[in-house]
């Protein structure tokens, strides 16, 4: 074959322009993995300017700065190596004093940019001339996120510049029609998808004010203050709008037909008066979005007969989403009719029965969400497994039954998503039984799972089989969570990490795993998990992995309580640079704390607690970042040492050393902390005087009872301790344990949120109680003052907490008279001021005080009381708990005379009765006297045969 001259210098032509354009992306590039050198120095920039991004140039722990098209949010043109999209979420930190204003210059560097994200940047503005008109010059910029910042009209004018946006989002921010400005969107020829959602002061003139933006295909006005009738023929020049969220509005929509070519729609129930009561049949709407592929509604109450309406009428439906709508029916079979259905979600709408058969026609199914009602029956015997096409199925807070295995859903290949919490039972089924007594084993499942969730209501104590076999062939799994269900003979499965590079949560909790927590030495590191949840399985013991974080760098979250764990706590732990949490508690951990652990930089919650671990607390154990720290019931000892730096910017929420060994004074310093919202001291050996205001703005609960303190109430409290004016107040993540109405309680979630206590019994506090007791602390609901020294009166003021339920002033030396206003505490359910020095009359049996007896007031010679009162009673211990009296029937209900002399008289009757049977009837007199005879013999050769006897005593019984 001849090749012409012109021909062959057009070829070397061609490719010697290829090998210069590489030539030249190689030296531009100068080695970055991915990434231009200006634009690299781009986002050092941007780095340098925010708060939230120090994580930027790093992966599991190394710098990777010249990779930057790596860096998490970063993505890049793999031809050009230049960047293309910026997510750059959340990053600044948001405070409600402070105002972040943004240089859009900075983005300037990359040309290609297509899309930027700044979501949950809390932004108010732009800097002066750096406002995002910089931004015109980037041609290819066509997606703009600024959700949940707090811009107003302002940045409209600048924004109008972008002409090439097609996508801007502004969801959540301050923007406004009483201000001029929203009319500069109408220049933007592109834009085809705009979401202002929860800017809440729009209004209804926004709907004429869009109805000029012709190129609209999307459009978001969830939450903006719409309200009245709405006609939707407002908007009906938007001729290219296929998607409209209407959802969070007070209002009535008309005329829905307008949206001819609307493809999706989503809305709240209470938006159609067609939906409280008229038939449905009759509504043209529904009838006449011909085109309607998606329906969205939710948060209301339907008619029983709408889901079999929707099925009869809207054929054409490929997603169906109703969330929270109250539907109190079962699934119909009308419902079937939606052939080509692709996504449907019927979560939280309660609905019982369960799945109709019919659902098997529905091939082309992809995502099935039932979660949150009261649907039951077993999923290995439900319609699910006939539907190849599933890729998401969360069957959750049902009554549903679900085998372990997922053996039904072997042949789903496309499924990715199986969750099933909190349903009634997961059984082990016929097929893990036959693989434990050496059946062949299963065949490898179709599916690659990326979650998988699976957790019982119930557990019976039964166990369900081995751990699931098809886990050992999955590869793509990223999210675990199994819990309460016991497994068989499981040990830590490290292989699961092993195979799953991807896994950034595993939680087995309760799951009855045994044997030592191990990990091979051996195992490369795993680079990608964050959350390890191997708590209350009871059964794992050894000692923590000192090679831990070696294995896990990018860990965040490690609960591995209410187990078996013992010996040291490894230093090692510190190394854990991401660590969050770290929750140990329930254990067997014994030696010291190490110092460095409570240096460990991301953490904000150390729980130790119930363990046997010893020796004192380091200087400064208290880091600025960590906010809870849960170290009762140990054996903790020696004194607080000075913390070594003022706590005024710590983040310390709650502080829990209770049942330990501590001893010494209170430190001063423990009072600084300005974010201090719960305080156990309870239980220790402190002893001196209390020289600091306990009761900060924030505090909700102390406890400082069980000690050796002493000195006057008096310096505990100011004038501005509010325990109920706070602020931001979090719930602790952990059980609190405090005494309330004479008894021991545990507290968490929403009851300890509404707790508020103190207790200060227990102690040597002398003086008398404090009047700002009853001016500060006006929302208290527990106030323990028992057995200390506390003299004076009782203070009137005391009738000012009103939120008050139980209040003890036992065991003092109070004296004068109860105040008769104490009786205006309608909410007190435990009084006691037993056992001091008071006279005078006792309050009216009025109200809550109707409710208390004499021993609420006995131990008070002087007090005079319209019922009995019996001031030879011993002194009560704490909590209620009495002594015995000298005659020991512990003072008891119980009379002890009239206890004897019945049972006396019960057993003579019961002789008599026998006696009398026997003498009547020979017959059983017979059988009677036999069996008697029988059991006298059985007892002498029991005698004879068991018990020890002498030598002598066999010998002659052997001669006899």
């Amino acid at each position: 074959m001849v090749v012409s001259q012109k021909t062959a210098y057009f070829c070397w032509l061609i490719g010697f322009i290829r090998v210069m354009v590489v030539f030249v992306m190689i030296t531009e590039r100068k080695g970055c993995d991915g990434c231009l050198d200006n634009e690299r120095a781009g986002l050092l920039h941007i780095k340098a300017s925010f708060g939230n991004l120090d994580s930027w140039g790093t992966k599991a722990g190394r710098a990777i700065e010249d990779e930057c098209c790596n860096w998490v949010g970063v993505s890049c043109n793999p031809a050009t190596g230049r960047i293309t999209d910026l997510d750059l979420d959340d990053i600044t930190s948001p405070d409600g004093h402070d105002e972040f204003y943004l240089n859009a210059s900075v983005f300037l560097p990359f040309k290609e940019l297509r899309s930027l994200s700044l979501e949950y940047g809390y932004l108010t503005g732009c800097m002066e001339n750096e406002g995002f008109e910089k931004l015109s010059t980037l041609a290819h910029l066509e997606r703009l996120d600024l959700n949940h910042n707090r811009f107003n009209n302002d940045i409209l004018s600048p924004l109008s510049t972008l002409v090439s946006l097609k996508h801007l989002e502004l969801y959540e921010n301050e923007l406004s029609t009483n201000v001029a400005g929203l009319e500069e969107l109408l220049k933007l020829p592109n834009l085809e998808h705009l979401n202002l959602g929860r800017n809440k002061r729009l209004g209804n003139s926004i709907l004429s004010l869009l109805s000029s933006i012709s190129s609209l295909k999307s459009l978001t006005l969830s939450a903006v203050g719409l309200n009245g009738t709405i006609s939707i023929y407002g908007l009906g020049a938007l001729i290219n709008l296929e998607a409209i969220d209407l959802t969070g509005n007070d209002i009535v929509l008309k005329d829905l037909d307008a949206f001819t070519n609307l493809k999706t729609l989503t809305i709240d129930a209470s938006s159609l008066t067609e939906l409280q009561g008229s038939d449905l049949h009759s509504q043209g709407w529904l009838v006449k979005l011909e085109k309607l592929e998606n329906l969205t509604i939710s948060d209301s109450i339907a008619q029983g007969n709408f889901l079999e309406t929707i099925g009869t009428m809207m054929t054409n439906l490929k997603s169906l989403i109703i969330d929270g709508l109250s539907l109190n029916s079962t699934l119909p079979q009308g419902l079937c009719n939606l052939k080509d259905m692709e996504v449907l979600d019927l979560s939280s709408s309660n609905l019982r029965g369960e799945l109709p058969w019919c659902l098997s026609n529905f091939t082309s199914l992809r995502v099935f969400d039932i979660s949150g009602n009261r649907v039951s029956g077993d999923i290995a015997q439900s319609p699910l497994t006939t539907l190849f096409s599933l890729e998401k199925i969360d069957v959750s807070g049902n009554d549903f039954r679900i085998p372990l295995s997922l053996s039904p859903f072997f042949n789903h290949s496309h499924l990715q998503f199986f969750e099933g919490y909190d349903i009634q039972e997961i059984y082990g089924d016929h097929h893990i039984k036959q693989q434990q007594h050496g059946a062949p084993p299963l065949l490898p499942p179709l599916f690659q799972l990326e979650v998988l969730g699976l957790s019982s209501r119930y557990n019976d104590g039964e166990y369900v089989g081995s751990f699931p076999n098809f886990l050992y062939h999955q590869r793509n799994l990223e999210h675990v969570f199994i819990s309460n269900t016991r497994m068989k003979g499981v040990g830590f499965p490290w292989w699961l990490l092993d195979n799953n590079t991807n896994l950034v949560e595993l939680s087995l909790v309760n799951c009855s795993l045994s044997g030592p927590f191990e990990l091979p030495i051996n195992l490369h590191p795993h680079g990608r998990l964050q959350v390890l949840d191997i708590s209350s399985n009871n059964y794992i013991h050894g000692p923590i992995p000192p090679h831990l974080c070696a294995f896990l760098p990018m860990l965040g979250l490690l609960y591995i309580s209410d187990n078996q764990l013992s010996d040291i706590i490894p230093e090692e732990l510190s190394n854990c640079s991401f660590l969050e949490v770290l929750d140990a508690s329930n254990n067997r951990l014994s030696g010291e704390i190490p110092g460095r652990v409570f240096d460990m930089p991301e953490l904000s919650l150390l729980d130790l607690s119930r363990n046997n671990i010893t020796g004192s607390l380091p200087l400064g154990f208290i880091s600025p970042w960590i906010s809870e720290v849960y170290l009762s019931r140990n054996r903790l000892q020696g004194t607080l040492s000075s913390h070594g730096a003022e706590p005024g910017n710590y983040m310390l929420e709650v502080l829990d050393l209770s049942h330990n060994n501590f001893e010494g004074a209170i430190p001063k310093w423990i009072a600084g902390f300005p974010q201090l919202t719960y305080l156990l001291l309870n239980n220790n050996r402190f002893t001196g005087e209390v020289m600091m205001a306990f009761c900060l703005e924030q505090l909700r609960l102390i406890d400082v009872s069980h000690n050796h303190l002493s000195g006057h109430l008096a310096s505990a409290f100011t004038s501005n301790t509010s325990c109920g004016d706070r602020m931001n107040y979090i719930s602790p993540s952990r059980s609190l344990e405090f005494v309330s109405k004479t008894h021991l309680y545990t507290y968490n979630g929403v009851p300890l949120d509404l707790m508020c206590g103190m207790d200060f019994s227990s102690n040597s506090f002398a003086g008398e109680i404090p009047l700002q007791i009853g001016s500060d602390l006006i929302e208290i609901k527990v106030l323990n003052l028992s057995y200390n020294k506390l003299t004076g009166s009782i203070p009137s003021t005391l009738s000012n907490l009103q939120q008050i339920e139980s209040l003890d002033l036992s065991n003092n030396n109070l004296s004068g008279v109860i105040p008769p206003q104490l009786t205006e505490l309608s909410y007190l359910a435990s009084f006691s001021v037993a056992y001091n020095n008071l006279s005078g009359n006792c309050p009216k049996q009025t109200a809550q005080f109707i409710t208390f007896d004499e021993s609420s007031y006995r131990g008070n010679p002087f007090l005079c009381c319209t019922f009995p009162i019996r001031p030879e009673e011993p002194l009560p211990g704490p909590w209620g708990s009495y002594d015995r009296d000298d005659d020991g029937d512990g003072g008891g209900f119980v009379d002890m005379e009239t206890f004897y002399i019945t049972s006396g008289v019960t057993y003579v009757m019961i002789l008599l009765i026998i006696a009398s049977v026997l003498y009547i009837n020979p017959n059983w007199r017979r059988v009677w006297f036999y069996y008697v005879g029988v059991t006298i013999t059985s007892c002498h050769h029991f005698t004879a045969n068991n018990l020890p006897v002498s030598t002598e005593y066999k010998m002659w019984k052997f001669r006899a």
